[in-house]
């Protein structure tokens, strides 16, 4: 945990100085790379990369390992001459031409993405939390210092984009070498067709739901870089990034290193019969108690310090900070809720919920885009996110209370 902590503080030590070299419209546009980027890699392995902490055997979780690995190659190819057939008409329909020219560059974003996320997961199961940690500080430091100093000669969005992109390739070696250096026995051992048809078919629940689940849950997440634009151009896009930026860098510090231990951790609890309701309740109040304080704080000074650290002319990237933190800090506490979700194989639960969710984001947005201004489409579109991640956290919480207690009268008459 120690070395995301420091790969985010790296990240967050470095906005004030990218927020200098590149101005709204530069970061709106590459805002609109990443989402697409990540609405396409969140699928690059179907989330087959999820299923490896749960089988028992080690063999079994390898073998998921060459089922992920294989899935991402040839989604990776799919994408490649996806890009070349509808870039130019997706640039036109996002109103963002500049973004045409480095669409090539997608194919091996989304690979490195699809790679980087089966290297978080396989070393989750290892329970080798360090490789997570030095890859990533690797990454972070690569990209940041490379956007840095590619925004020293213009300010660019190529400096942007090539910079996450050797960021990538940086820490996925990492990764790689790690892995390759401990596990690469057990792995090459797993290799077998048969083996890989059988564990395809057994999680099949992760294509079927899981992977349509994260599909729209990212692409609801990503909808107003990719709406605002059209509506109210990119330099909206900008604000609404670094806005964004400014209340979940910090609390990734804490989330996405809790997210694999806590994965690994309830999937223990669960298949050995212990109490995961008492787990879930002491995780999701802890979250609770972190983020009251300073979500208060940010909704109260967030445009003043926006500008005084970051410049003048990112106010309005504070203002949105400050309506944001209201969807972002339930988010925050739903991290646990949405893990245990999955450990009780309710993909499909979920999958419904995100569907309407995602029907309210995107008609939040083009509601706002048609008749408001871009403050309040944002205050909004975090209004709505507020109210949903609300309900999933209280029916989530009772779903496992009721296992819970099912799963103690049952044993008490066993």
């Amino acid at each position: 945990m120690t070395g995301s902590i420091t790969a985010q503080l790296i990240n967050v030590a470095f906005v004030p100085v990218l927020s200098r070299l590149y101005d709204p419209g530069t970061y709106g546009v590459f805002s609109i790379y990443i989402s697409i980027i990540g609405i396409v890699s969140c699928i690059a392995s179907l989330r087959y990369e999820m299923a490896m902490m749960l089988p028992k055997e080690e063999s079994d979780a390898a073998g998921l390992f060459w089922l992920c690995g294989m899935i991402i190659f040839g989604f990776a190819i799919v994408v490649c001459i996806g890009c070349l057939v509808f870039g130019g008409f997706l640039g036109t329909l996002l109103k963002t031409p500049e973004l045409i020219p480095w669409l090539w560059l997608v194919p091996l974003s989304v690979f490195l993405s699809g790679v980087w996320q089966l290297f978080i997961f396989w070393s989750a199961r290892r329970k080798q939390f360090h490789r997570t940690s030095i890859s990533q500080v690797v990454r972070a430091t690569t990209s940041s210092g490379s956007q840095a100093v590619a925004g020293l000669f213009g300010g660019h969005v190529s400096g942007l984009i090539f910079g996450a992109i050797l960021g990538d390739v940086c820490g996925t070696t990492t990764f790689a070498k790690q892995v390759a250096k401990s596990d690469w026995p057990l792995i090459r051992g797993s290799l077998d067709r048969i083996r890989l048809k059988r564990l395809a078919r057994e999680y099949s629940d992760f294509p079927m739901y899981t992977s349509p689940s994260s599909l729209l849950n990212t692409f609801s997440a990503c909808v107003p870089s990719l709406l605002l634009a059209p509506f109210f151009g990119k330099d909206v896009v900008g604000y609404y990034s670094l806005g964004f930026r400014i209340v979940w860098l910090p609390a990734s510090l804490i989330i996405n290193a809790l997210k694999s231990v806590l994965f690994q951790k309830v999937s223990e609890v669960y298949n050995l019969g212990g109490d995961t309701y008492a787990l879930f309740k002491k995780v999701t109040l802890g979250l609770i108690g972190i983020v009251m304080l300073p979500s208060l704080l940010i909704m109260i000074f967030a445009p003043m310090l926006t500008a005084f650290i970051l410049g003048d002319r990112w106010y309005t990237a504070g203002e949105y900070a400050r309506w944001l933190v209201l969807w972002l800090s339930v988010m925050f506490c739903n991290a646990p809720a949405m893990i245990f979700g999955q450990v009780y194989r309710r993909q499909r639960a979920l999958f419904i919920i995100d569907v309407a969710l995602l029907v309210c984001r995107v008609s939040s947005i083009v509601i706002g885009g048609m008749f408001l201004t871009a403050m309040k489409t944002v205050i909004l579109y975090s209004i709505v996110g507020f109210l949903f991640n609300v309900f999933i956290i209280v029916w989530i919480w009772s779903y496992v209370r009721h296992k819970s207690k099912f799963s103690s009268t049952a044993s008490s008459f066993g």
